[in-house]
């Protein structure tokens, strides 16, 4: 309404502006027009007033009705919730423990009336052996009095005695002040006497340095007398020149250089040759130096990765032992179990066993438990593993197929638990499963093989 309003407010205005163009009109009409254009102006005014309080009445109205039907959908709730089967199975549940109290009441009534007759029959003489006791213990306070004074009159002896032994305590302290005081001259003696050998050590240091230095210089000597035999070694065989002239001997070499010359002419390139040969040598063995230092790179990393790896598998392994320990403890309500490496040297090198013990002192392997006991542990580590490292959602297929019905109890008040980290379907005919689930959806097959699913919101 609001809208057509405002859109034939839009249309009017056009309509006045093209009939006061197309008319021409005077001025004096065109007063008067202005007049009604005003007045009509003014009651637009009131309308677009009329239609804010209208909007405003309106959404105070739609808050109103919206609340009702929030309003409307908790009662819906709460009576959802009086019709819940589990509620009414409490209620039945109450009632019973109401009547069993009652019949408590009674027992202990007709137990406070025997335990009345019992004071008056038993009790009351009781009493009165008891005040016999007390006077025989009257007695036996007096003669304890006397005991206690002849034991004051030997603590006074003893006191006596304790004086005469302070006495010749101090008597021997002094003597001990005296013993102390000739220790003391004995040990600045015993230092005197370590200051001279300590001495007598540094002159020995110094006479063995120059030992060291003589040995040095002779095996120097050595070195050099041995290195002299070596170079003469490569003319071993060769008759040395005793009595030989010189003119001789320069005749000879004469001859032999002749020779070489006879011989031909020598390849330069050789040097050349071998030069780039001696390179490609060193070229190689800088790669070969190269190589075996990035290998042993490449191997201190694999050692640290190994390392690394090593030290998160068994950080994980520890936390996952102690919440498979936790909570099959939490599931069993007797027994124990433990996760084992097969390896503990490599844990790479072997698998992971699961040990329970269930009665005794012997655990056993996970193929030779039930399929109960089998179907605890597995749901003991899946819920370690999820505790550890959880995910977004689980999906358990009937679970509960070997379980009796207080280990189903134990097992779904502890997915209940879990249920606030993360999401659980699971797949179970179970009643004590059922019972704790928060949305229930049953699923059944019609005559024509059509599946019919009901849901039920607990």
């Amino acid at each position: 309404m609001i809208s057509k309003l405002r859109e034939l407010k839009s249309t009017l205005d056009g309509e006045i502006a093209v009939m006061e163009k197309t008319l021409h009109l005077d001025s004096n009409d065109l007063d008067i027009s202005k007049k009604q254009k005003s007045e009509i102006k003014k009651q637009m005014n009131d309308l677009d007033k009329s239609l804010d309080d209208i909007i405003s009445k309106t959404s105070e109205k739609n808050k109103e009705l919206a609340q009702l039907k929030i309003k409307k959908q908790q009662l819906r709730d709460r009576i959802n919730e009086l019709r819940n089967p589990a509620l009414i199975a409490e209620l039945n549940a109450f009632e019973q423990k109401r009547t069993s109290l009652r019949e408590e009441i009674n027992t202990i009534k007709n137990e406070m009336k025997n335990n009345d007759a019992q004071i008056a029959n038993v009790l009351n003489p009781e009493k009165d052996n008891i005040s016999r006791i007390l006077k025989q213990q009257d007695k036996e306070r007096a003669g304890f009095e006397d005991e206690k004074n002849a034991l004051s009159k030997k603590i006074k002896e003893h006191e006596a005695i304790l004086k005469e032994k302070e006495a010749a305590e101090s008597k021997f302290f002094a003597q001990f002040k005296e013993l102390f005081q000739s220790r003391n001259k004995l040990s600045d003696e015993v230092t005197k006497i370590d200051s001279t050998v300590f001495n007598k050590q540094e002159e020995s240091r110094t006479v063995e340095q120059k030992i060291n230095l003589t040995s040095l210089q002779s095996a120097e000597v050595r070195a050099q007398l041995s290195g002299m035999i070596e170079e003469f070694k490569q003319y071993e065989g060769v008759e040395l020149f005793k009595d030989k002239p010189e003119s001789d001997i320069l005749k000879e070499i004469a001859q032999f250089e002749k020779l070489i010359g006879e011989i031909g002419a020598v390849n330069m390139r050789a040097l050349e040759i071998y030069e780039k040969i001696e390179k490609e040598y060193k070229t190689f063995i800088d790669k070969k130096d190269k190589i075996l230092s990035e290998r042993e790179s490449v191997l201190v990393m694999i050692n640290e990765i190994d390392a690394r790896k090593r030290e998160l598998f068994m950080k994980t392994y520890e936390i996952l032992d102690h919440n498979f320990k936790v909570i099959f403890s939490a599931l069993s309500s007797k027994g124990e179990a433990s996760l084992e490496l097969e390896d503990k040297n490599d844990p790479f090198n072997g698998g992971l066993l699961l040990k329970v013990r269930i009665t005794g002192t012997k655990f056993l392997d996970i193929k030779s438990l039930s399929g109960g006991e089998k179907t605890m542990a597995a749901i003991a580590f899946i819920f370690a593993v999820q505790e550890y490292d959880p995910a977004p959602f689980y999906i358990l297929d009937e679970v509960d197929a070997a379980l009796d019905k207080k280990n189903s109890e134990q097992l779904s008040q502890l997915i209940k638990n879990y249920s606030s980290k993360a999401q659980y379907i699971i797949i179970s005919h179970n009643d004590g499963i059922i019972s704790e689930a928060d949305t229930l959806y049953g699923v059944s097959m019609n005559e024509f093989g059509i599946s019919k699913v009901t849901t039920l919101k607990i």
